[in-house]
Formats: structure tokens, sequence, C-alpha cells
């Protein structure tokens, strides 16, 4: 294959873009570790929640490359066999996709739980600096938190850009002496093996990480709080330190892993549907594209965290932090249009137009989190109002916050969605003929802009995200090691603002996985049609014909369609539940650990004794890791059934009902969580009674209701429907076989 001299200069700076985003990771990296560390009851508390972070995470890679060598495996001889047995394909090359692909499996894999073990590091070795910073003011303590979320925005962002780039170039120069077309198929369907297995990595990082955190949170809330009445972090706590652990291996590593596998996945569903109309147009540009993008990431990444680190007078910690946001997006519009008019002078603008609305759809569900989970939120406040009646009331009350505020980011993604593919179908291509086909593949592309345009903003947001946990490991380490109240007066308001970002984070995760969702699955149909059998040289007339015959199969009408939408839609209630029963299995053995502890060491809960922390934290890692693998399993195997029972049209019905079921139930555990949560931190900032009141007792239990909601269940959901679709595209080749049987 011959790589154009444009495409060949996109694909260098991508590489060279993806290198500086990690070289600025490294700079705040070593940045950070200039500040000082604290007392020598801080570095002990430190050491403890970083020990423990580490050797859960070391487990957790363990299990992770295990599951994902053993998919390897299976994915290269499920290959090599359809091609070589079913489609008739020669040896040699069946044997080149097959190997590439499960290699990609590979280092997709490691690629995330690298992603995930960096950010979990990064955390760990800012958060007591940030209690540090906490003695002086708080701007320094959330200037603090934002260099440490830096690390995890550019390491996450980066290692993905770079390992895309990397791959597909070593990919496009090994040749089988097949049309050039083929051959750039074939790289971009072994690349989706990279973006598998930083699905699954992501999956079982998320999964494993919440389950982690919420145990450990619910056990340390349940019993400390309200059967012992002490404070949220008090020493005493058995559960405090596995507490702050799992902050770090759920809301840090948890959701790097996520983050990578999202740019990872929608990269390269646009690289998919761009090399459509680089075989119809010949143009290679089209498929580089969302490389090209990919570094106005970097560059807004950069503006961000300058923009929020320049805001200074603030009344609130939020305020920097949406500025940052705002300054993000201006940058990323303007870096934007400068590429794709670089590449596309004649067809730029509407271009620009998807891409903004990528954007502006991103900023706006980032925004709107606030306004329903923000600590000055009305929403928020009338939870806490109802909290005055007892807990039945501040759970009703939380959960018709998180239905109603189900409708706006729904509303807004819709809106960025239409005017993406709009933009996009009436875009002019030279060459292309004008009929409905035509402009529904040009349509698709627009929606590849306008998610790689919202991807953008990917970098800021994991900084703020990063900057959540690690704010509210430093509120932990200055409780217990029982500093000054005006340094914890100074930190809490980053703690407060963390469950914020934390929020919006997922929601901006959802959003972009929402309009990903679309980009992959017509990924799907585009790659599933360019292999039916028989199919090793390629036209643009034959892909039309097996499109058009795809998309005419997807009748609502027909009994496997109906079967595979109804599976779809209660795939995300199942998997929840499974989740759900895993984190109350592990809450309710480290509530027994908590009372024990409590029980029969003499002179804990008078602060004579200390508690066995890790006791607490060897049960946290374990419930984890063995509760991950049937959640996961399902969703893995769900699809492979499917494909064999009904082939790729039953796939895509299953994907389109997955999707439209899982959104509003994310978005209503993630927001309600978030909701319940501020209320409980509304009442504790001295409101409706404060804390130890009949309220704030009643906001407690809401709070551990909505804690594995909006930590452990609604993050992994998203995940859960980008999985579904990375899975899609690299078992292809075993629905081939009902494609052989003729099954209708």
């Amino acid at each position: 294959m011959i790589l154009a001299g444009e495409s060949l200069l996109v694909i260098i700076l991508a590489i060279i873009s993806g290198i500086i985003g990690i070289l600025a990771a490294l700079l705040l990296y070593w940045k950070v570790q200039r500040y000082p560390m604290g007392t020598p009851r801080m570095r002990e508390i430190w050491s403890a929640i970083r020990e423990g972070s580490k050797a859960y995470m070391s487990k957790q890679i363990k299990t992770i490359m295990s599951f994902t060598v053993g998919l390897a495996v299976a994915v290269i001889i499920m290959i090599y066999f359809v091609y070589t047995m079913v489609m008739n394909i020669e040896s040699g090359l069946a044997l080149r996709e097959a190997a590439l692909t499960g290699v990609s499996v590979l280092i997709g894999g490691a690629a995330s739980v690298a992603a995930a073990f960096f950010s979990m590091d990064a955390s760990t070795r800012t958060n007591v600096r940030v209690t540090e910073a906490g003695k002086k003011s708080s701007f320094e303590a959330l200037k603090l938190s934002i260099l440490g979320g830096g690390v995890l925005g550019f390491s996450v962002y980066s290692l993905s850009l770079l390992g895309l780039a990397v791959l597909f170039l070593i990919y496009s120069l090994i040749s089988g002496g097949l049309a050039e077309e083929v051959e750039f198929r074939m790289a971009l369907d072994a690349l989706a093996g990279f973006a598998f297995g930083a699905s699954l990595s992501a999956l079982f990082a998320q999964l494993g990480g919440g389950i982690y955190t919420k145990s450990a949170d619910i056990g340390a809330d349940l019993v400390g709080k309200i059967e012992a009445g002490i404070p949220e972090d008090d020493p005493r706590n058995p559960a405090v330190i596995a507490d702050q652990v799992g902050d770090n291996v759920g809301d840090c590593a948890g959701r790097g892993a996520d983050i990578f596998e999202s740019v990872t996945a929608e990269t390269l569903g646009g690289m998919i549907i761009g090399w459509v109309l680089y075989v119809l147009t010949h143009n290679q540009l089209f498929m580089v594209l969302p490389l090209a993008i990919g570094a106005v990431g970097i560059i807004s990444t950069i503006a961000g965290i300058l923009g929020i680190l320049s805001y200074k007078n603030f009344k609130e910690p939020f305020e920097p932090m949406s500025f940052g946001i705002i300054v993000s997006a201006i940058v990323s519009i303007i870096t934007y249009g400068a590429v794709v008019y670089w590449l596309f002078p004649g067809q730029w603008s509407y271009m620009l137009a998807a891409g903004i609305a990528g954007i502006a759809g991103a900023t706006l569900v980032v925004l709107s989190t606030n306004r329903y989970t923000g600590l000055r939120s009305g929403f928020v406040h009338s939870v806490a109002e109802a909290s005055q009646s007892g807990p039945a009331l501040n759970i009703i009350s939380g959960l018709s916050v998180g239905m109603r505020a189900v409708a706006e980011p729904i509303i807004v993604i819709a809106a960025a969605l239409g005017v993406a593919f709009y933009a996009g179908k009436v875009m002019p291509i030279p060459g292309l003929e004008q009929n409905w086909l035509m402009d529904f593949i040009k349509g698709v592309f627009g929606t590849a802009l306008a998610t790689r345009g919202m991807l953008s903003l990917a970098g800021t947001i994991m900084t703020l995200d990063g900057a959540g946990p690690i704010a509210d490991n430093a509120g932990g380490i200055a409780e217990m090691a029982e500093l000054e109240e005006d340094v914890r007066a100074n930190i809490e308001p980053l703690d407060a603002v963390g469950n914020t970002t934390k929020a919006l984070t997922k929601g901006y995760a959802m959003a972009s996985a929402t309009i990903a969702t679309l980009l992959l699955f017509q990924a799907f149909i585009q790659d599933y049609v360019a292999r039916e059998v028989g199919i090793t040289a390629l036209s643009a007339e034959s892909l039309l014909k097996f499109m058009g015959e795809f998309l005419n199969s997807l009748l609502i009408l027909k009994p496997d369609i109906i079967i595979a939408v109804l599976i779809g839609a209660l795939l995300p209630y199942y998997f929840s539940g499974v989740t759900l029963k895993a984190v109350g299995k592990a809450a309710f053995q480290m509530v027994e650990e908590v009372r024990r502890q409590f029980r029969e060491i003499p002179g804990l809960l008078e602060g004579k004794a200390k508690p066995d922390y890790y006791r607490a934290v060897a049960i946290s890692t374990e419930n984890a890791l063995k509760s991950m693998a049937l959640p996961a399993m399902t969703i893995i195997i769900t699809p492979l059934i499917i494909g064999l029972l009904f082939g790729g049209p039953g796939i895509g019905a299953l994907v389109i009902g997955a999707t439209a079921s899982t959104i509003p139930l994310a978005i209503m555990m993630m927001w309600g969580g978030a909701t319940w949560d501020n209320a409980k931190k509304y009442i504790e900032a001295g409101n409706l009674g404060g804390k130890g009141s009949e309220a704030h007792k009643a906001a407690v239990v809401g709070d551990t209701v909505g804690d594995p909601l909006k930590d452990t269940v609604g993050p992994s959901l998203h995940i859960l429907i980008k999985l579904l679709n990375t899975i899609s595209l690299v078992f292809i080749p075993l629905y081939m076989l009902w494609l052989l049987q003729g099954i209708l």
C-alpha cells in the first residue's frame, strides 16, 4: 500500500502530537513531585493509600491481561478458520489478518491498563501534596489538583492517538498483494482489535474499580456515619483507607481506561467511515482525517489547563473549571477549522459545522450537568430539603431529579447529531452521485466529524475528572491527619465540586458514546458488507450494492429484528442488576468487618487503638476482582450468540435496542446519584441542621443508595454499548457462518 503525501503527513502529525502530549504529561508529573508532602502523619496516611492502590491495580492488571490473552488467541483462531475454511481466502493472507488482529487486541488491552495505571499513579502522587497546598489557600489546592489531573488528561488522550497512528502506519506498510482499497480495509479491520482490547480492559477497570470503591464507601458510611456517629474520613473507621484507595482505582484508573477506550473506538469508527468515502472518491484524506483532528485535542487541552490556572478570583472552584472548558472549546473550534481547511478547502465549512455541533453539544452537556448536580443547584437543594422528612422522601426526590435530568442532555445530543448529519449530507463531494444512499454515507461521515470534535475536549474533561478524586483524597488525608480546621475548610469546596466534575465527565462520556454508537454501528455495517463471502477485491459499485441490501434487511417487522432489539433493550438492566448485586455483596462483607473491628478492638472508638486498615482493603480487592467477570462475560457472549442466530442485521438490531435503553438509564443513575451526594454535602456545609441532624442522616442514606449508581453501574453502561460495537467489528468473520446458512 502507498500512503499519499498528505495522508502520510497527517499520520506523522498525529504521531508527533501524541508524543508532545506524553511529554506534557511527564512535565506535569515532574512538576507535581516538586511540591512538599507535609507532616510525617500525612505521609503515613498517603503511603497506606498509595500502597493499597498499587496492590489492587497490580492484581487487576494481571486479571485483565490474562483474560485479554485468552480472547486474543480466540480471535486469531476464529479469523483464520473462517477466512480459510468458509470464505476460501488464501492461507497466508488469512494468517496475516488473524495475527495482526490478535496482536492488536493485546496491544489495545495493554495500552488501556497502562492508561489506567498512569491515572492511578498520578492521583496517588498528587493527593497528599494538595492537602499540604490547602494550608495556603483553596486556589493553591485547586491549582495542584488541576496539574495532577492534567497528567491524566494528557497521558490518556495521547496514548490512544499515538497507538492508533503508529499501528495504522505499520499495518499500512504490510502488503498482501491485493487491491489498495482492500489492503487499507484489512489494516482497519486489524485495528478493530486494538479498540476491542481497549473496550474490554475499560469495562473490567471500570467495573472492578467501581465495585471496589463503592463497597468500601458504603461500608464506611453505614457503620461509621450512621451507626457509630463518627465523621467522614475519621481515622477510627477501618474502611476509611479502602475508601480513599477506591477513589484512585475507581474514579481515576477506571475513568482513565474509559476515556482511552472512547477516544480509540470513536477515532477508529471515523476512519472506517472515511474509508468508504476513500473507496468512492480515491481520496485517502477522508480515511486519515480523524487522526488529523486528534492533534486538535492536544492543543485544546493545553489551552484548557492554562485557562483554569489563569482564573484566580473565584467564589467557588467550578468557576475556573467552567472557564477552562469554554476556553478549550473555543480553541478546539479554531484549530479544528484550520485542520479541515488545510486538508479539504472545498468542503471545510461543512466539516467545521459538523465539528462545531459536536463541540457545542459536549460543552452544553457538561454545563448542564452542573445545573442539575452543582452545590448551588436548585435540584440539589430540593433533595436536601426533602431529607428533612426522612430517607424515603430523599430517595423519591433524588429519583425524580435523575429521571427529569435525562431530557436535557438527550435533546442536546439529538440536536448535535441532527446538525452534524445534515452538514455531512449536503456537503458537496465532486464525483459522487446524488442519491439517498450517498447522502446517507456523507451524513454518517458528518456524525463522525462531530464525534471527533466532541473528543477534542477529552483531555480537558479528563483533567477535571482527575482533579475530583485527588481533591477527595486530599480532604480525607486532612481529616485523618487531624489538620487545622482552616486547612480542611480550604479543601472542602474542592471535594464538593469534585462530585460535580465526576458527574460532568460521566455525562460527557455518555454524550460522546451516544453519537459514537451510531458511528460505530455504521462502521460495522460498512465493514460487514465489505466482507461478504467471496469479496477480496472491492469496487465502489459492489460496496454500495451490498450496503443498500443490508439497510433494507433491518425491517422492524421481521421477527428476528424485533427479538434482537428486545434483547438489546434488556441487556443494560440485567447488567446493572448483576453489578449492583456484586456491590451489595461486597458492601455487606465490609459492613460486617467494620462492625467486627469496632466490637473486638478495645479502645478503637475512643481513638486509643488503630484499626486494621489492610483487612478492609483486602476485602474490597478480593470482591472486586471476583465480581467483575459475570457482567463482563454477559456483554461479550450475547452479541456472539445473536450474530450466529441472526447474522449482521441481528447484531445491528441488538445495538439499536441496547443504545436506546442504556442512554437514559445511565444518565438517570449518574446525575441522580451525584444529586444525592451533593445534597448530603449541602447539609454538611451547615444547612438544614448540619452534620448529625435528622436531615443529614436521611441524606447519608440517599447518598449511599446513589453511590453505586453514579460510580459503578452508570459509568460502566456507556462502555457497554461501545464494547458491543467493537465486539461486533472484531467478530464479523464469525457472523459469515450465518450468511452461508442463508438464515433470514
